[in-house]
């Protein structure tokens, strides 16, 4: 069943990577443009000050700086609660090779932010979205390991569900803030969903040797 499990969570790694590397191609085109400036424009038809504010503080939650601190309170938590090295080690490895990872494809691809409507400030190129990625890659796998280490179903699940919800609208975030196209954030997603799916394969390996080394 492991086997089974690991194969799909391959497959669906290098898909995502496929179609990651597809829109990277293709973001220029006219068909995607079209549709990134008809999402855009739904999402920013309506902006009362309330909800600009909780997209700002959602935007900041996946900021550098929340980064570690999230990385830092995970580690504390589980080497005090369940006495575990592991997951820490992995997901620093994750934050560390998602984020320059994003530098990297940013520098490769060099497409500039918005040009309108930017209700913050920043810097630096578009493609792929570093909030969509990192949400994506490591606060996927944060998620996930908090997931699989509590016993009960309905635990498991909302934690799944609180944690895509999250994902989701750091995403949403920086299309409204007028930072990123829709095809930016896609990216992200893609490229961080790889990269979350390859850090888990990883990590099912590290138990696997882990075990065994220990039953020998």
């Amino acid at each position: 069943m492991k086997k089974v499990v690991k194969l799909w969570l391959l497959v669906g790694m290098i898909g995502l990577a496929a179609i990651f590397v597809l829109l990277a191609l293709g973001y220029s085109s006219r068909e995607v443009e079209k549709m990134d400036h008809l999402i855009i424009s739904a999402l920013t038809a309506y902006q009362p000050g309330e909800l600009t504010r909780l997209f700002i503080w959602i935007t900041n939650s996946a900021a550098k700086t929340n980064e570690w601190l999230s990385l830092l309170a995970f580690s504390v938590l589980f080497i005090i609660w369940r006495r575990q090295w592991l997951e820490p080690v992995v997901l620093t490895i994750c934050l560390f090779t998602t984020r320059h990872g994003n530098f990297f494809l940013k520098d490769v691809y060099e497409r500039e932010r918005p040009s309108f409507h930017q209700l913050v400030e920043i810097g630096g190129y578009s493609f792929p979205s570093g909030h969509a990625m990192i949400s994506a890659g490591f606060f996927g796998l944060l998620f996930y390991f908090l997931a699989i280490n509590v016993k009960r179903t309905w635990a498991r699940r909302l934690i799944a569900a609180l944690g895509s919800l999250y994902i989701l609208l750091v995403g949403l975030s920086r299309i409204y803030l007028g930072v990123h196209y829709p095809s930016d954030v896609v990216a992200g997603f893609l490229a961080g969903g790889s990269l979350l799916l390859l850090f888990i394969v990883l990590y099912q390996l590290a138990v696997f040797i882990l075990w065994h080394e220990r039953k020998n």
